[in-house]
């Protein structure tokens, strides 16, 4: 563009030009960044990182966070162990929307070696989940009473059904809203079959292996009776284990939860709940604390609540900036309430789980 002396006008150029300038310079920074933060990883990723920095499964390493009651170090105190989430070990304890019986076995412990601690109140909003994961927790809960001597009640928020219930089964009493989500006393375990599908496509699989019964889940076939007999035994097993540890906590016949509607696994409500014996006491988390403090023999107004928290640990962001340095697998799946909340059921594991789940 010219103006009328002939003049060329460069100053819209020259705008343009500084601000690709600025972004190529931005641009550059961030990679620069990221290079760094991987390169980190990298080199301390073969270092035994807990043992210079604070562990997240060291007890000693939780910090207390104040959540009501009064304040002062020197109070007795009635700590919180929330267990929110699906309840889940290993690699699935790091998705979203999970509880790590890890990392809330270590807070009980902290709890339990704290002689200012004079009761727990477990704070659960949880579906279940993992069997071996809630089983984890349950005798955690367990082993503080016993150990200590001190009480741990039960707080059911929104949900707290089948493995969420399995944990409360350690405490007493157990507290629900009347609205509370519960329950669900049983055992799923599922998997695919996709043989419709293969025979419309023309796709068959070859599988070998050392024993009939090692592929019994493959999801290419049908399952044959004796299949559906061995897996069936297994859920049956661990189900008598669930309604065994319903019957210990809560003083009801085992051969009454077996035939009747308490353990079919359907849900109940915090009112029918208490109706059928399943909770104690209807009430919102402040009952909770009273009771827990009233079972502790404490004073109205002379404790602190506290919960954990892990601190800012160094060691732990280059760990996990570390796992996460190999491909990211891909996968395709079906919507569920589950894979929302970022957790994928494994198949052929055995769940403590509402069927919708």
């Amino acid at each position: 563009m010219t103006e009328g002396n002939g003049t060329v006008k460069r100053a819209g150029w020259g705008c343009i030009g500084c601000g690709a300038g600025l972004l190529i310079s931005l641009i550059a920074l961030i990679g620069a960044l990221g290079l760094g933060l991987y390169a980190l990883g990298s080199v301390f990723s073969g270092y035994d990182t807990a043992a210079w920095n604070n562990s997240p499964n060291d007890p000693e390493n939780l910090e207390e966070e104040y959540v009501e009651g009064k304040r002062g170090e020197d109070l007795p105190k009635i700590a919180v162990i929330n267990i929110r989430g699906i309840i889940a070990s290993g690699e699935d304890a790091f998705s979203s929307g999970t509880a790590d019986p890890k990392q809330i076995r270590t807070r009980i412990r902290r709890a339990a070696t704290d002689p200012k601690v004079h009761a727990l109140i477990v704070n659960l909003n949880t579906p279940g989940g993992e069997v071996v994961a809630s089983d984890e927790i349950y005798t955690e809960i367990k082993r503080f009473r016993i150990q200590t001597g001190k009480p741990a009640v039960a707080m059911m928020n929104t949900m707290a059904a089948s493995g969420g219930y399995y944990v409360a089964a350690a405490c007493s009493p157990i507290v629900a809203n009347k609205l509370t989500l519960t329950g669900s006393i049983g055992v799923i375990i599922s998997t695919c079959n996709y043989r419709g599908l293969f025979d419309k496509l023309g796709l068959q699989t070859e599988v070998y292996t050392s024993g009939k019964m090692k592929d019994m889940l493959n999801g290419s076939r049908a399952r044959t009776p004796e299949e559906i007999m061995v897996v069936q035994n297994l859920v049956n097993n661990t189900y008598e284990e669930f309604i065994r540890i319903v019957a210990e906590s809560r003083k009801i016949p085992e051969e009454k939860i077996r035939t009747t509607e308490l353990g079919d696994g359907r849900i109940f409500d915090g009112g029918q709940a208490k109706k059928l014996g399943l909770v104690d006491t209807l009430g919102y988390f402040s009952d909770a604390v009273e009771i827990a403090a009233k079972a502790a023999k404490l004073k109205p107004d002379s404790y602190t609540v506290i919960c954990y928290k892990e601190p800012f640990s160094f060691s732990r962001l280059i760990s996990l900036l570390s796992a996460r340095r190999g491909p990211v697998p891909v996968n395709v799946t079906l919507s569920t309430a589950l894979h929302e909340r970022g957790f994928q059921p494994k198949r052929g594991m055995l769940y403590y789980l509402p069927a919708d789940y």
